[in-house]
């Protein structure tokens, strides 16, 4: 049981830490990875023998250890949303000139009612530096002649931003926190119940 609970716990904290800034394109050390693997292995490895002493009863505090885990990583997602916006919204973004060093043919759009195809779409890759470091990107943007200069806005560490979000993410993420925080406090405290209570039938074993 203390293996179980203990690879319930980490495997919440560690997703937990690698979902915040994975969700926002932020890098996440590898070990932290590692971390959730080894927990996620863990997990059921410990549990398996123990529901096949009570399969039937055993089914239900894994299936709300579950639950718990599935809200308390949706929860970490959508205040990670939230946070991002809110950070985005109210920074300011760096911005600087990137020059255009080709443009190629990316497709074409849908043609009108006649069917066929429409006008050309292209892909222009663009090239900035910031504090000595060289960039690239490509972009559904052009044609430009090679060399064509326009401002890119940028994000923390340089690279070019898509664009900022709408202040309508906002509301849209944090309307259904209440109601995961409030399911992962519920299926948590319940799940532990259940574990406490087989543990002192077990005599602590």
């Amino acid at each position: 049981m203390a293996v179980t609970a203990a690879a319930t716990v980490t495997l919440a904290l560690a997703g937990s830490a690698a979902l915040w800034p994975w969700s926002q394109d932020d890098p996440v050390p590898g070990w932290l990875w590692w971390l959730c693997a080894a927990a996620a292995v863990a997990l059921p490895a410990a549990w398996f023998p123990v529901r096949r002493r009570a399969p039937e009863r055993e089914r239900g505090t894994g299936t709300r250890a579950v639950g718990f885990l599935l809200l308390a990583l949706l929860t970490v997602f959508l205040a990670a949303q939230v946070a991002g916006t809110v950070r985005e919204r109210l920074g300011h973004p760096r911005r600087t000139t990137a020059w255009v060093t080709g443009c190629r043919v990316s497709g074409q759009e849908p043609g009108g009612d006649g069917g066929g195809l429409g006008a050309k779409t292209y892909a222009c890759t663009f090239r900035w530096s910031v504090d000595g470091r060289e960039f690239s990107a490509e972009r559904p943007q052009g044609p430009y002649p090679r060399g064509h200069e326009i401002t890119v806005w940028l994000d923390d560490r340089g690279r070019m931003s898509t664009g900022r979000p709408s202040w309508l993410s906002v509301p849209l993420f944090a309307l259904p926190l209440p109601f995961t925080v409030y399911g992962a406090v519920f299926l948590g405290r319940w799940t532990a119940e259940d574990l406490r209570e087989r543990w002192h039938r077990a005599g602590g074993a």
